[in-house]
This record gives C-alpha cells, structure tokens and sequence, in this order.
C-alpha cells in the first residue's frame, strides 16, 4: 500500500504546480540526455524533467548492455525505479537481483543501496522518480 501512495503522491506533485514554492527546474523528452559519469557507470544518461524542494523526476536511458553502479539516495525519503520501454535487473545491495518489468513501479526507501543493468538487445528508458 505504502508503495502505491508513493507513486500517488509522485505523480500528483510532478502534475501540479505549489504554491509559493521555490523556482522549479522542468523538461521533457526533448530535454537532452548528459551521461553519466563515475566508476562502474557504463551506457547510462540522463536528464532532469522535475526538480523542486519536494520532488525529484529523471528520464535515464540505459544503453544495451549499460550498468549503473552501486549507489544510494540519502537526501529523500521514497524512491521509485520505473521501467517504460523494457525490463531492467535492479540489484539491491544485500537482498539481490529484482527484474523489473516495464511500467511496473518498483518502490524503495530513501538510503537504498542499488544499481541496475540491461541486459536487453535494446536501449532502456527510465523514470526515476524522489521524493524528498
């Protein structure tokens, strides 16, 4: 249930507008890609389609074969991984790997240790959506 509220809650605050609230950074699908960098980061970009005090949006795309390394998110309090145009390997730090199928939220708790990996013949696109 709570991972159902999450996603409510995510996608009520990328559709709506606050009030009095601080400049908000907004994109879209046109918005262009950066890779990203670090070790252990392989054929993966992204870019930021929502970011404001509350809430966090990224498009990631995650080449064929492309590996996120292991990482974490201290700054929120809910995170939830989205596949959209495949099925991704989520590796949780300590409990294993979870295959994510497409639009099939997968919820975590701020603080998780993960990575992930396409094992697919095609590119992967991913919402990540924080929220804080």
């Amino acid at each position: 249930m709570l991972r159902f509220t999450a996603v409510a809650v995510g996608l009520a605050l990328l559709s709506v507008t606050l009030v009095a609230q601080t400049p908000v950074v907004t994109g879209d699908r046109s918005t262009p890609l950066r890779p990203v960098a670090g070790e252990g980061n392989v054929g993966i970009s992204n870019a930021t389609l929502r970011d404001q005090p509350e809430v966090r949006a990224l498009r990631v795309m995650v080449d064929p074969g492309g590996t996120r390394a292991v990482h974490a998110h201290a700054d929120v309090k809910f995170h939830l991984f989205v596949p959209i145009s495949g099925a991704m390997t989520l590796d949780l730090d300590g409990a294993g790997s979870v295959e994510v199928q497409p639009w099939h939220p997968y919820y975590m708790p701020g603080g998780t240790q993960h990575g992930f990996r396409n094992r697919n013949s095609d590119a992967v696109e991913i919402m990540e959506i924080f929220i804080r």
